[in-house]
């Protein structure tokens, strides 16, 4: 069976990558093939394609770290899926050099496959385990946000914090976004935001003493990092917690040791393998979610879809910071 995948040879811009064209083998012992129909654009991507990841790619190298589709032909030894089942893979799992999700097909060992949920489209299908179990992992494994809780998801229009929006506002806590574009405030409310702050206003402080009635933050969801970070703990109450789980603003960060020993915070890096590591945890998150989504309590927030053929422009579309919501590339 003739594939076709996004590859790039070399290190560099979105101009590195393009299609290729090759035989897909058949599936082995433990694997499942998929034809895939979506695939979620994720910033690691471009990260990976530049060589700024946490790993460096295989070169040549294939591109992409959440796929779903509809399962075309399983090997030797698959119980849990059979051909046609509805799947999407799980965020992050793909050995992305050889596995990599934007492709016509992806074939990986089952356990790295989950059911997609029945309210969820083919087209949306590749779109959602990265968002919202990067999301979960903090919200609801690590930490447990809920009723009369506080928590200020940052840099709120990324896939991630719009999940994160949509589960604080499911377990009953004050979702607080922050954003750096004025013209994301409205957007982000609509969004579930029940406050939105944009941070260049320069009052995010006295905002969240104010929106908290003095109390502060219980939890501070942040990818961006740089120096906000000091008053990112001067937002959280005491014994509050602070998720790092990536870093936008490279620029050198200074942990504050008043707030940080005052307040006795929590402060940890994150990413969502703390949840993927622990398989019961895991399959716990990935029912919850699917319950959320079919329920209409969480709901994939799209903003543009592009066909294989478009990979650059889709990552440049991301590069350019002025989506909100998820991108997904239609294989």
């Amino acid at each position: 069976m003739k594939n076709q995948a996004i590859m790039f040879d070399r290190l560099g811009g979105p101009e590195v990558l393009h299609v290729a064209e090759f035989d897909e083998p058949e599936p082995g012992p433990g694997e499942v093939c998929i034809r895939c129909t979506s695939a979620g654009l994720n910033r690691a991507e471009l990260l990976f394609r530049e060589g700024h990841y946490l790993r460096m790619p295989d070169l040549p190298s294939r591109s992409g770290k959440e796929a779903g589709g509809i399962v075309e032909a399983i090997g030797p030894g698959v119980t849990r899926f059979k051909p046609g089942d509805r799947v999407g893979s799980l965020p992050g799992m793909l050995d992305e050099s050889r596995q990599g999700a934007v492709a016509r097909y992806v074939t990986a060992p089952e356990r790295l496959f989950v059911h997609t949920p029945s309210s969820v489209s083919d087209a949306d299908a590749g779109g959602i385990w990265m968002q919202y179990l990067t999301a979960w992992g903090a919200l609801q494994f690590v930490n447990k946000c809920g009723e009369g809780q506080n928590v200020v998801i940052c840099a709120a229009s990324s896939s991630v914090g719009i999940a994160a929006i949509q589960i604080a506002n499911m377990f009953g806590a004050t979702a607080i976004a922050t954003t750096t574009s004025a013209a994301k405030v409205e957007p982000l409310r609509a969004l579930g935001a029940s406050h939105v702050i944009d941070v260049t206003d320069g009052d995010y402080l006295p905002r969240i003493r104010e929106i908290s009635s003095g109390r502060g933050a219980d939890i501070v969801f942040d990818p961006v990092g740089g120096p906000m970070l000091s008053e990112h703990l001067e937002a959280c109450r005491p014994e509050g917690w602070y998720f790092l789980y990536g870093l936008l603003d490279t620029r050198e960060m200074t942990l504050p040791a008043g707030p940080l020993i005052g307040k006795n915070l929590h402060v940890r890096g994150y990413t969502v393998f703390t949840l993927l590591q622990h398989d019961q945890a895991t399959a716990a998150a990935v029912h919850g979610i699917s319950e959320g989504l079919d329920s209409g309590k969480l709901g994939l927030h799209v903003d543009r879809y592009f066909p294989l053929e478009e990979t650059a422009a889709a990552h440049r579309y991301m590069a350019a910071n002025a989506h909100l919501g998820k991108i997904i590339i239609n294989p």
